[in-house]
Parts: C-alpha cells; sequence; structure tokens
C-alpha cells in the first residue's frame, strides 16, 4: 500500500492521478476522489445514483487501487460495492451508490470516495490491452 510520500512522488511523475489533483485531498495512505459529474444532486431514500471522479487517474502498469466511500457517507446509508482498479487505467471513474438512508443532497467536489494505491508485479497485459471497456473514460459513463 502506498504511503502519502509515496503517492506525491508518483504524483510528481504524472502518475496516479494526471487532472485535477488536490494535496488537501492526500489521506496518511491513500487519497479522497471527489465528485464530478453527479446523476441528480438531490439523493431520495431508495434511490440508485452515479458519480464520476473529478480527478482522471492515470495508474502505471506496477498499481492497482481499491476504492472505499467515505464513512461520513456510509453512516448516512449509502453503500457501494467496489473492485479494484486495474493497472494501467487511465480516466474518470463511474461509481454507482445506492441510498438507503434519507434524502441527501450532494455537491460537485465535495470528498466522497477514499482510493488506496497497491504496487503489484508489472502483469502480461495492463488494463488497456486486457480489456479497456473504460480506458480514457469521461464523466458519467454507463455503457
Amino acid at each position: 500500500m502506498l504511503n502519502d510520500i509515496e503517492i506525491k512522488n508518483y504524483i510528481k511523475n504524472h502518475s496516479l492521478i494526471s487532472e485535477n489533483y488536490d494535496e488537501g485531498c492526500l489521506t496518511p495512505n491513500g487519497y479522497d476522489l471527489r465528485v464530478g459529474e453527479i446523476s441528480d444532486e438531490n439523493i431520495n431514500r431508495n434511490q440508485l445514483f452515479f458519480i464520476s471522479s473529478l480527478e482522471k487517474l492515470n495508474l502505471p502498469d506496477n498499481v492497482v487501487a481499491s476504492l472505499y466511500i467515505k464513512s461520513k457517507y456510509s453512516r448516512r446509508g449509502i453503500f457501494s460495492s467496489f473492485g479494484f482498479v486495474d493497472a494501467g487505467f487511465k480516466g474518470n471513474l463511474t461509481m454507482a451508490f445506492y441510498n438507503f438512508g434519507d434524502n441527501i443532497a450532494l455537491e460537485n467536489g465535495c470528498k466522497f470516495v477514499q482510493i488506496v494505491f497497491y504496487e503489484i508485479n508489472m502483469p502480461e497485459k495492463n488494463y488497456e490491452k486486457r480489456s479497456g471497456h473504460y480506458h480514457n473514460s469521461n464523466g458519467i459513463n454507463l455503457e
């Protein structure tokens, strides 16, 4: 798992996050992704909604990432299921959430999900070469 110093070193080399990086979102062992686009700013109880990350990722071939919803929102009843972000992924992330709690309002730019980065051995094929379906995504992508 990369710590804040290692994350900053990757950022200096234009890796991990290529657009909209904000050092104020750095955590000791990750980074807080912010809301870029949102399918509906007023989220009702029992509603599915989608957001894209404000940040564009640029993962090198030796780094994968995992996502965790900020506890502030999970305590309000918002849940999601995440997989890994594959080595070599580039673009905005589209994430799906479900609100089991009370109605809430979300704003663009609010910290919503923590991303944690892990170094791995080089894969035979990175995300773009293996599947690449969402490679270079912009905004919310529901394809």
